[in-house]
């Protein structure tokens, strides 16, 4: 993990975590039984993988897509774009990561890029049965480099790669000993979860960090959105232990998408993940198809629905 990955998480992990709050739970895991209407759950390496499927028995559809959210994110991230790629008929199919949305919390599980991809593909083999068409991987933010090592470790069962102002890596390496050493420092450990679980942001604090990623001051239906998975107990828990445990099980590098239709997309105002990492991406692997989107920000699929379904949808419709 490089020194501005490390930063993103840190702050993160600092300014946006440590909630509690209660509702018809499923037993355990504190976790809604059934949180959407399309909500399914499977279960991988014992944690209950949350998802949400649309057009799933659509015949002679335009493929199969799956969205991975970015860090503190659900498949509430995608809200602005299913209708598009339903209506493009496409099979989709939105997940939520271990440890975020409505998926189970584990403080004992490996959240490296590439041990992550593992369970994806856990989960999609469940999803495929026979079916073997291949499949459209999207990713943003720390998703995106999810994304991509998914579409790395498998890509004969990957049909395109698309990034979103994503944390990617040329190469998949560990985090530092030292970042490691210093969050499971019992002392250092307990400080960082005593101001998670003490420190609880109002929901106007939560707006105005959300700002920083839109560029503007979110309505209440969007900051609720997203608040509300994050009160599923152990989220703060979980966050942490993204910096302490996350040995990669497979090395990686983005060479390996030459053979790959790959579009990456980018704010060119995100102050989070900055252009300059897509940039370096298409240095790496020129064949990369290197979209910016002028007065975008970190969010590009909420902030600026239209193009960023057009140039999706496009991408997808030219690949099939």
């Amino acid at each position: 993990m490089n020194k501005p990955e490390k930063i993103i998480l840190l702050v993160f992990i600092v300014f946006f975590f440590g909630f509690t709050g209660s509702e018809k739970l499923e037993k355990g895991t504190g976790i809604p039984v059934k949180p959407f209407e399309n909500s399914r759950f499977e279960v991988i390496d014992s944690l209950r993988i949350h998802y949400r499927v649309w057009n799933e028995d659509l015949p002679n559809s335009s493929g199969k897509v799956l969205l991975i959210h970015g860090f503190c994110g659900s498949t509430f991230c995608w809200r602005n774009n299913y209708d598009t790629l339903v209506k493009a008929h496409y099979k989709v199919y939105a997940v939520d990561l271990p440890g975020f949305g409505y998926s189970e919390r584990s403080v004992k599980l490996n959240q490296s890029q590439s041990n992550r991809a593992r369970m994806i593909w856990e989960l999609l083999a469940i999803i495929d049965r026979d079916d073997t068409t291949r499949w459209n991987i999207v990713g943003h933010s720390m998703g995106g480099g999810t994304a991509e090592a998914v579409a790395l470790t498998r890509p004969e069962r990957t049909k395109t790669l698309t990034i979103v102002d994503g944390m990617i890596f040329i190469k998949n390496d560990n985090v530092e000993k030292t970042v490691v050493g210093l969050v499971n420092h019992p002392i250092y450990k307990k400080m960082l979860l005593s101001y998670t679980e003490k420190n609880y942001l109002s929901y106007n604090n939560f707006r105005r960090e959300l700002k920083g990623t839109y560029g503007f001051i979110p309505d209440s239906a969007t900051v609720n959105g997203y608040l509300t998975p994050l009160l599923v107990d152990g989220t703060a828990e979980t966050v942490v232990n993204l910096l302490a445990n996350s040995d990669e099980i497979r090395q990686l590098n983005a060479k390996g998408l030459m053979s790959l239709p790959v579009l990456v997309i980018w704010g060119k105002k995100d102050h989070t993940i900055r252009l300059k990492q897509g940039k370096k991406l298409k240095r790496v692997v020129p064949s990369v198809e290197l979209k910016v989107i002028p007065d975008a920000r970190h969010m590009p699929m909420e902030t600026h629905v239209a193009i960023f379904n057009s140039m999706l949808v496009e991408f997808l419709n030219r690949k099939r």
